[in-house]
């Protein structure tokens, strides 16, 4: 009798015990989709590595033509590229070694480590699941606001999050139908979009977390030049991108940042404390696999971590030393959470 009522007992804790360890089990994800249904996830699941074959595993670094001779290979997304260049020529006159950078996409960095063609990638998003392949290590350099855009013409100054997503969902058609801001004019919205890295999380996904949320009579547009000329020439039009990129690409006269909910994308305390959530994530990559470790790399991507706060404060990226003061989560030196 006894025996019975203990083994019941155990059960019964068993059973306690399971169901504890499945709510605390929800993820960070699963969360964040609860308590904003219609913003994506802002990162990748650290420990999901992508399966590849034996080959792909045994297979060593390779350079291409572009950097035959160098002792590392440096592939850069357009906005990460000129904000390292200085501190990589830096490390590689200190040290005499030849450093081959190239300058591309995203899409163009993630192929080379892919193909296994560089030491070294960057990025402007955070990795997507077939982007954590095998004894590749992602560093975040930090974040940067991602800005909404609309032609300084435009008397709109701020706009709230509930609004600009009904904009870009295509439930609102004109600009003076906002409820935020009353001096808006009676001339119908064009939202401009740019659906980059589709299978990435980040970037557009913080504003609507798939593309099929967007207004079908959104204009998709391949390029941010095309994001910012388009934004820049059409009456009503809004779209988004960096403060870097508007500034680069001398939109600055012509286009102007919204604040959402009353917080502008030029207050890094703002960003840094989620009021304003819609940003780009800035990482590189260095290989730790025994079979694919340079040493010389390792050492470059150890001297851009300690440095990170010497990035020139015009690239508009606010570093991860500020952002773990500030209780983003890391695993290692990867941004892997938000601490709002």
């Amino acid at each position: 009798m006894k025996r019975n009522i203990f083994n019941t007992l155990s059960a019964l804790i068993v059973a306690l015990l399971c169901a504890l360890c499945f709510n605390f089990a929800v993820s960070a994800a699963d969360k964040a989709a609860a308590k904003d249904p219609l913003r994506g996830i802002p990162f990748s699941d650290p420990k999901k590595i992508f399966k590849m074959s034996d080959e792909w595993m045994k297979a060593p670094i390779k350079y291409e033509s572009w950097a035959k001779g160098a002792d590392i290979a440096v592939a850069l997304d357009q906005q990460i590229y000129p904000a390292l260049l200085p501190l990589i020529r830096e490390y590689e006159k200190q040290n005499g070694l030849k450093i081959a950078v190239e300058e591309g996409t995203c899409g163009i960095a993630a192929g080379a480590v892919s193909k296994k063609t560089v030491d070294i990638s960057g990025m402007c998003c955070p990795p997507g699941e077939v982007d954590r392949l095998p004894g590749l290590k992602y560093l975040n350099l930090g974040i940067g606001s991602l800005a909404i855009l609309v032609n300084k013409d435009n008397p709109v100054e701020n706009i709230s999050t509930a609004d600009l997503r009904n904009i870009f969902r295509g439930k609102v058609d004109k600009w003076s139908q906002l409820k935020t801001d009353k001096k808006a004019q009676d001339i119908e919205i064009k939202p401009i979009i740019r659906l980059h890295c589709k299978n990435r999380p980040g970037h557009w996904c913080l504003l609507l977390g798939s593309e099929d949320l967007f207004s079908p009579r959104a204009m998709d547009v391949g390029s941010i030049a095309d994001m910012l000329t388009q934004v820049a020439s059409v009456k009503g039009a809004v779209g988004y991108e960096t403060l870097w990129m508007v500034e680069h690409n001398n939109k600055n006269s012509v286009l102007k940042a919204l604040s959402i909910d009353g917080y502008s994308p030029y207050d890094n305390s703002a960003l840094i404390s989620g009021k304003y959530n819609i940003y780009r994530t800035f990482n590189i990559t260095v290989w730790n696999a025994p079979n694919l470790i340079n040493e010389k790399a390792a050492k470059l991507v150890d001297y851009i971590i300690k440095n990170l706060e010497r990035i020139d404060k015009s690239y508009y990226i606010v570093p991860a030393t500020e952002l773990r003061k500030a209780g983003w989560k890391f695993d290692g030196n990867e941004l892997v959470g938000e601490p709002f």
